[in-house]
């Protein structure tokens, strides 16, 4: 298991990508952008990058409204 924090949350989860990442957090659309340690990660290399201990990913979901 490694510690990560998701959007200012700690999380204890096994080694993954962030492709498994999304889906072990119920994540079930694209319709959002995935940020490590303050790095834009593109949707073609959610399978490729790996998520470290220590870690802080950003999940951010788009807003409507003004």
């Amino acid at each position: 298991m490694i510690e990560i924090v998701v959007n200012g949350k700690k999380e204890s989860i096994k080694a993954c990508n962030i492709e498994e990442l999304i889906e072990l957090l119920g994540y079930h659309d694209n319709s959002f952008a995935v940020a490590i340690n303050g790095t834009f990660v593109s949707l073609q290399k959610y399978h490729d990058t790996v998520v470290n201990s220590g870690d802080e990913i950003e999940i951010l979901a788009p807003m409507v409204g003004g």
